[in-house]
């Protein structure tokens, strides 16, 4: 008599439920893949729309560049002169620990631009004819007059539109003024005290 193999009917029964389990699975990931494709093919890319083949194309309005938290890459900051001058007693106006200062970026120019883009974050700025910040040319260079000037406080800029271009290559110097608060939350430029031997 010849050796066969033989499973149990209720083994069977098993497999096959087991086999259905497994086709209905592979086509559910299926169809969730093609779903995530579709949608991660029509996903925004810097603020534009690409569009499948198989779909209509929308585009989404860029966004300005202050509301990235990226600075541009059009300006380089080469040295920063910072000058801060703490006030160790309350102000008498305010009722708060303050610092003034001053500070000077010189950056120099990698494209032309009509726009500066600062990091600046809880800082009363002194207006300076008018404006946030004075810009001023170096070695030659001319530097276009301020247009408007802002500080957007959710990305914590300071925006600076210019009534012409700065020029590639050439350098500048950017001067604010300034008055800050000078906490004691550990956070930025803050004041500490301790007691030592009563």
């Amino acid at each position: 008599m010849a050796k066969g193999f033989y499973i149990s009917k209720n083994m069977g029964l098993a497999g096959l439920l087991m086999g259905a389990v497994a086709v209905v699975i592979i086509i559910a990931l299926a169809a969730v893949y093609d779903k995530e494709k579709t949608k991660n093919q029509n996903k925004p890319v810097d603020g534009v729309a690409t569009a499948s083949p198989t779909t209509s194309s929308t585009f989404s309005t860029p966004k300005d560049p202050w509301e990235h938290y990226r600075l541009p890459d059009s300006l380089s900051p080469v040295s920063y002169n910072i000058t801060l001058w703490p006030r160790l007693v309350v102000n008498a106006s305010t009722g708060l620990y303050i610092f003034t200062g001053q500070s000077a970026v010189v950056f120099q120019c990698k494209k032309d631009t009509d726009l500066i883009v600062i990091h600046c974050n809880k800082l009363n700025l002194t207006l300076l004819n008018g404006h946030h910040a004075r810009l001023t040319g170096l070695d030659g260079a001319t530097a276009p007059t301020v247009k408007t000037s802002w500080l957007q406080v959710k990305t914590e800029y300071l925006v600076i539109q210019l009534n012409g271009k700065l020029t590639a290559g050439k350098s500048y110097r950017l001067s604010t003024d300034f008055q800050g608060e000078l906490a004691d939350d550990l956070k930025g430029f803050y004041r500490s005290e301790y007691t030592e031997d009563g």
